[in-house]
């Protein structure tokens, strides 16, 4: 019983910290320049389970470039809960004001997979401006965040189940030399070779749990 509880707590813990901060390095710009946009190429540090992914910055005042490295926060938009991200203490009308914000940002992110790389550029800079007003942002920039205001209120939370937050760990960092924020469109269970997240807690539980299943047999016979 003893070994029981002690693989229970190795379990436990391996569990909390596969979930927490993750390592990346930020490998390149779209064609070299930060001007262009989406999208922008990160990757996990070490060879983790998280491969290449395409971004999007969200974070107009922020630097960051390549071979720089990082701590990150992972958030799924899907669940509601932005507590670890960049803006989400941004004041409006209500206090779903910041989710508001994420979703039409998010919402501009997905539509990047039915709408020509000609248009990327454009897509980026309305999501530089819906958390940025002072960004630019010309007619197209314009209409695309118009599009996302009218889309969002229609949608149920889960919609956003695909995107993904990638935020420092020092959230709220003033310096403007600091990484920024990127969003990108991942599922838990991988989104194509080049794009995987971490699983998700409620799976690494699963896993932890089966294993102490098993091994618990074994140490009870």
């Amino acid at each position: 019983m003893r070994r029981l509880l002690i693989l229970a707590v190795v379990l436990c813990g391996a569990v909390y910290a596969y979930a927490g901060p993750v390592e990346f390095e930020f490998l390149a710009w779209n064609d070299g320049m930060w001007q262009n946009g989406y999208p922008y190429v990160i990757v996990q540090v070490g060879g983790g389970p998280i491969a290449a992914l395409d971004v999007m910055c969200d974070d107009y005042v922020h630097g960051g470039q390549p071979g720089d490295e990082w701590f990150a926060n992972i958030t799924d938009l899907g669940t509601g809960n932005i507590s670890l991200t960049r803006f989400n203490t941004t004041p409006g009308l209500t206090a779903l004001y910041p989710l508001m914000l994420y979703n039409e940002a998010g919402w501009i992110l997905l539509e990047t997979q039915d709408e020509q790389m000609s248009q990327w550029r454009e897509m980026n800079n309305a999501v530089w401006n819906i958390f940025d007003p002072s960004a630019p942002c010309d007619s197209t920039c314009q209409a695309w965040i118009s599009a996302a205001q009218h889309a969002v209120p229609l949608l149920p939370q889960s919609y956003w189940d695909d995107v993904y937050i990638v935020t420092p760990v020092n959230q709220h960092d003033p310096d403007p030399n600091s990484i920024q924020e990127f969003m990108y469109i991942g599922t838990s269970s991988g989104a194509g070779a080049d794009q995987q997240t971490t699983p998700e807690p409620g799976t690494l539980l699963l896993m932890g749990t089966g294993l102490l299943a098993a091994f618990g047999r074994r140490f009870l016979h």
